[in-house]
């Protein structure tokens, strides 16, 4: 019975000490990681602090964005961390509001310019001939007008709102994608595991998803988060002028716009919104460029 217990307390000893070790592994290779690419991790830690004051800014204060809780222009405070805004709006949360709704948009346009503009580099870069032309030609013909002057046709001519705002955005990004994407791709398909597949018979299709994709993730990753950093940036300027995120809903953009003519007794009135917009494109781009590195590692 002694043997027995003291078999059991082994056991669960060696348990307790590889799980240790395992952790300790965990820990050792993320702090590697954090060390490899510390622009990486900046961006990272930057955008998720961004986003955990976004989701948990209700928690943090009891106020509403669109509320009225003390008197216009109050000084940043223990009671309002950020000041009020001209109407008496809580700033702290507005600006932490707005930052949901750009990281929102950023993310969703950033992710549907993927998928289409993936889509079509993959499909040009693989196929070549005239599916090539047509695809790259349309491609090129959206790329010699002007993103921002395109955004402003459309939103101007559609009524301003969020989901306009997601497509258009999603619209002008995508030969960004496209041309990235066809590029890498028709390296590729001239490399000898491509050519091998396509004398063995395998399809299209399944070249593409076995032998492609894989081997353009790091690249489609790089050009999604500079992507995610355009969008935000553009997406400001439209609700600068008027044409993005309409009220109620805050936007570091609109934000800007308004309090601008405060800035000399209320400074922190349009200050605070650009450092916001400066921080999270600037994370983005971060992101950017660690993927870029380890690209460029990888080669």
């Amino acid at each position: 019975m002694t043997l027995m217990k003291n078999g059991v307390t082994q056991q669960k000893d060696l348990l307790t000490t590889r799980g240790s070790k395992r952790n300790t592994t965990r820990l050792s290779r993320l702090w590697s990681i954090i060390r490899a690419r510390p622009g990486l991790s900046i961006g990272v830690f930057l955008l998720l602090l961004m986003l955990l004051m976004s989701v948990l800014v209700g928690v943090l204060r009891p106020y509403t964005a669109t509320e009225v809780s003390g008197i216009p222009f109050l000084a940043p405070n223990a009671e309002h961390w950020l000041g009020t805004d001209e109407l008496g709006r809580d700033y702290f949360v507005r600006v932490c509001v707005a930052a949901r709704t750009s990281l929102s948009i950023s993310v969703v346009a950033a992710l549907l310019s993927m998928l289409v503009g993936s889509t079509i580099g993959l499909a040009a870069g693989l196929k070549g001939g005239f599916l090539d032309s047509v695809l790259m030609g349309a491609v090129d013909l959206l790329v010699s007008l002007p993103s921002i002057v395109v955004a402003l046709g459309a939103v101007a001519v559609f009524s301003p709102s969020t989901t306009t705002l997601i497509i258009v955005l999603s619209i002008v990004s995508v030969p960004h994608f496209a041309r990235v994407i066809r590029a890498r791709c028709m390296e590729l398909r001239e490399r000898e595991f491509v050519m091998s597949a396509r004398v063995s018979g395998v399809s299209t299709v399944r070249i593409a998803i076995r032998h492609l994709i894989p081997n353009v993730l790091t690249v489609t990753m790089v050009q999604l988060s500079n992507t995610a950093a355009i969008v935000i940036l553009m997406e400001s300027g439209l609700s600068y002028l008027g044409l993005g995120v309409q009220p109620p809903t805050p936007s570091w953009g609109k934000m800007i716009a308004e309090s601008q003519s405060y800035m000399v007794e209320s400074p922190w009135l349009p200050l605070v919104p650009f450092i916001a917009l400066l921080i999270t494109s600037s994370a983005w781009g971060l992101i950017g460029e660690g993927f870029a590195a380890k690209k460029h590692a990888a080669v």
